[in-house]
């Protein structure tokens, strides 16, 4: 019979590493002796394994954990998947490019950063809309990265001629969402990849609009709008200006307004915000479900309020405004320079003028700023658009 066994990747990425396989016990060293759930994971691949290998379900099984160290780790693995110099080499950069991921996950949750960008020499981290170069990295340390990450977001590691997107969760302070693009680039040094993390911290409390600085006044112009049954209300800015968590501020007050009366429905990629009272609809273009897509299938659902992550096409912009016609408060973003910019961008993508400027309720435009103490807040401006302002850039 066949022992069982961990890969070396699984074994690095997971510090666990099989210590001893018998008939049916196997020893399982693990440096976080109190991760329940990789634990319960091993106990099921060892039923399985021995399953495959004939043996009876009423069989006893017995898989015992045994704490170790990182040293300790290292060192099993070596004797398990031999000690050559160029084998031990690669588990110490492998080991030194865990540890550097997870310092930089630290590091950019710690400074409130929304994007870490992974260059062939530096990595930089996007605070308050700027990016702000965070340290250096040699050629093979930047590869050795970027190998880590598409190991945990289960991206071919040998691609890297074209473009690939994947996804993990980071277990620090916070249990953070982490959103990968990997893209093929050139550098001095010949072929690169440049590789960029979102981070979506979904376990945050969404903030309440006086809380992310939107002021008195334009706080009283949002609760009005607010209490309409129907209509578009469009939320502009930059990549990384703080779009969504307006309008998860906005979505939260409004559950808090209607309770279990209204039904709520987001659309997002992915959600950054867990919403009590909301439904919320992860899209992915990957698998075939995109905006336009989900907003069809949603209406089945018979929503009174409905939340758009973000407007990217011509049929996403035409679906929103169709369901503001139709008796649905709908909130959306689209990534525009300012207000004007906002009706422009709708005009390009399509959309009928009568119809946009009958449901348009608002628009807000905000942007990130920083003082010279590096406190980072909200700069907004709110419009209630006339007809004849829309009119003049369509």
């Amino acid at each position: 019979m066949s022992k069982f066994d961990l890969s070396v990747n699984f074994s690095l990425h997971n510090g666990a590493v099989v210590l001893e396989s018998e008939e049916n016990l196997v020893k399982i060293g693990l440096t976080d002796i109190s991760n329940m759930e990789l634990r319960k994971k091993l106990v099921k691949s060892v039923e399985s394994f021995f399953a495959s290998q004939g043996k009876k379900p009423e069989s006893e099984i017995f898989c015992d954990f045994i704490p170790i160290d990182e040293g300790q780790l290292k060192h099993e693995i070596s004797l398990r998947y031999g000690e050559s110099e160029r084998e031990n080499e690669r588990l110490n950069e492998a080991s030194e490019a865990t540890m550097l991921l997870d310092t930089l996950l630290d590091e950019a949750c710690k400074k409130g950063a929304t994007d870490i960008h992974i260059e062939e020499k530096c990595v930089r981290f996007r605070i308050a809309g700027k990016l702000e170069d965070i340290t250096e990295l040699s050629a093979e340390k930047s590869r050795e990265l970027v190998r880590r990450i598409k190991v945990l977001s289960n991206l071919n590691v040998l691609e890297s001629r074209r473009a690939q997107d994947g996804q993990f969760v980071f277990s620090g302070q916070n249990q953070v969402f982490v959103r990968v693009s990997c893209l093929p680039s050139f550098s001095e040094g010949g072929a690169a990849e440049s590789v960029v993390l979102r981070l979506l911290n979904v376990t945050r409390i969404p903030l309440s609009l006086e809380e992310l600085g939107f002021s008195v006044d334009q706080c009283g112009q949002l609760e009005k709008v607010l209490q309409k049954e129907q209509g578009l209300i469009l939320i502009s800015g930059a990549t990384g200006s703080g779009k969504s968590t307006t309008a998860a501020s906005l979505l939260t007050r409004l559950e808090k307004i209607y309770g279990r009366r209204k039904k709520i429905i987001t659309i997002e990629d992915p959600p950054e915000y867990l919403l009590d009272g909301v439904t919320q609809i992860h899209v992915d273009e990957e698998t075939g479900m995109s905006f336009s897509d989900a907003l069809r299938f949603i209406f089945r659902q018979d929503p009174d309020v409905i939340f758009v992550g973000e407007i990217r096409d011509s049929l996403t912009a035409k679906t929103v405004l169709q369901a503001s016609l139709t008796g649905h408060l709908v909130f959306a973003t689209v990534h525009t320079g300012g207000i004007r910019e906002t009706s422009i961008r709708m005009r390009e993508l399509g959309v009928d003028f009568s119809e946009f400027s009958t449901v348009l309720l608002a628009v807000i435009f905000q942007k990130l700023i920083s003082d010279e103490a590096g406190r980072v807040g909200l700069e907004a401006q709110i419009e209630i658009p006339m007809a004849e302002q829309v009119k003049e850039v369509f």
